[in-house]
């Protein structure tokens, strides 16, 4: 019979005592020396006894009875167990027992046994040591197990890392948002009080033409262009916009222009209802009014018409005329219109001429009738741009100007008239 050893126990084979006993093991088992003396319990043949070692050969040499080689035997494993234990084989020396009780079986049907090849125990098995497939099996399914829950941690860990790093982004834009909010603020503030310095200065020292013109517009798309023209000429200007915004250094043209034009929008809806936009815009209106009263007529343009809208134009961005109107205009101004059906009886605008041909034609219409007031200088510009049988605005062209000036003279006599019947 073959003995299977179980996985992790030493090599049979390897000496337990010593070289010495090595060669001795290798002469003759000692199982086989042993199971004469237990068997027939009488002498031992002088034969056997050579060939036995430790304290089974003295027992079986010297009188041969059952006496003697019982209590030999027991020595002998209790010696072979204890030097098995000293180096850790406390079940090799069990199975080794075994194997020895199988031949002391075959030994009991006469002496001839001892001459018989020894049986195929642990000792004699080299093939023994090598693990069973079963074995193997669950070590190979269960590996990968272990594999692959280092990786779902790391995932997770991966996905907390993750979720941080997209907290901090989000928490990082609002910030860049809100910084950027701030200096749109601050800039309309600023804008909107150099106008009003600036038309307090001339109001002090005004010349005799009646009509002043500023070439200043205050819209979104001016305010944004401030912006986009730096972050498109430098780098780094762009880099610092695009995490200001909350957007990734590769976005494109569009992404980040049409994300920056809503920032901007939504700080020129909040600035006329903050404090120091309030104030800004008090100052603003009572400078105009005293205009009124010096029948001095400011002149702007009601729309930028500057590089930006060239710019959206080219990247496909839409807009309105609320991206382009002034924030200067005001119920005083003349201004110019992109289209000939804007403005109003309050807000009068016109369209076709440019900012220098609509100042003349005012300066032109003061020297006809020096009596003309900034609401009749107004009206008059608003009826020669309307069509009166249509009831649509017109384009002021070259008719529209000679019938203007033809209506600033009939008031003119109108007004003379009046003064002499009073």
């Amino acid at each position: 019979m073959s003995v299977r050893l179980p996985s992790g126990l030493p090599r049979p084979g390897l000496p337990l005592q010593g070289p010495a006993k090595e060669k001795a093991e290798k002469a003759q088992q000692p199982g086989e020396a042993k199971t004469p003396g237990k068997a027939t319990g009488k002498g031992v043949p002088a034969k056997g006894g050579p060939a036995v070692k430790g304290g089974a050969a003295k027992g079986a040499s010297g009188k041969g009875g059952a006496e003697q080689s019982g209590p030999q035997d027991g020595m002998d494993s209790a010696r072979s167990g204890e030097a098995e234990r000293n180096e850790g084989g406390g079940a090799r020396a069990a199975q080794q027992q075994g194997g020895m009780a199988a031949g002391t079986s075959r030994g009991a049907a006469g002496p001839g046994s001892l001459e018989q090849p020894p049986p195929p125990t642990a000792q004699t098995a080299p093939a023994v040591p090598q693990q069973p497939p079963p074995l193997v099996a669950p070590q190979v399914d269960v590996a990968p197990q272990f594999a692959r829950q280092p990786a779902a941690s790391q995932s997770a860990n991966e996905r907390t890392a993750s979720d941080g790093q997209s907290q901090d982004a989000a928490r990082q834009a609002l910030e860049g948002r809100a910084k950027l909010r701030v200096a749109v603020l601050n800039r309309l503030h600023r804008g909107l009080t150099e106008v009003e310095k600036k038309l307090s200065a001339f109001l002090a020292n005004p010349g005799r033409q009646g009509v002043v013109t500023l070439p200043v517009v205050l819209s979104e798309s001016s305010v944004t262009h401030e912006w986009w023209k730096s972050a498109n000429a430098v780098p780094e200007d762009r880099a610092y916009l695009a995490q200001a915004l909350g957007e990734p250094g590769s976005v494109d043209d569009a992404t980040l222009l049409g994300t920056l034009r809503e920032e901007v929008r939504q700080a020129f809806a909040e600035f006329p209802r903050t404090p120091a936009g309030i104030e800004a815009r008090r100052a603003y209106d009572a400078v105009l009014q005293k205009y009124e009263a010096a029948r001095i007529q400011p002149v702007i343009s009601g729309h930028d018409t500057g590089p930006l809208v060239e710019e959206c134009a080219r990247l496909g961005l839409a807009y309105g005329k609320d991206f382009t109107r002034s924030l200067l205009l005001a119920p005083w101004m003349l201004a110019i219109s992109q289209s000939p059906d804007e403005g109003s009886k309050t807000q009068v605008m016109v369209a076709g001429l440019t900012l220098p041909q609509l100042g003349a034609l005012v300066g032109h219409l003061r020297q006809l009738n020096p009596l003309l007031s900034n609401a009749q200088l107004r009206a008059l510009l608003l009826r020669a741009s309307t069509d009166m049988k249509l009831a649509l605005r017109k384009v002021l062209g070259q008719q529209e100007v000679e019938q203007v000036q033809a209506l600033a003279r009939q008031l003119l006599r109108l007004q003379a008239v009046q003064h002499l019947t009073v």
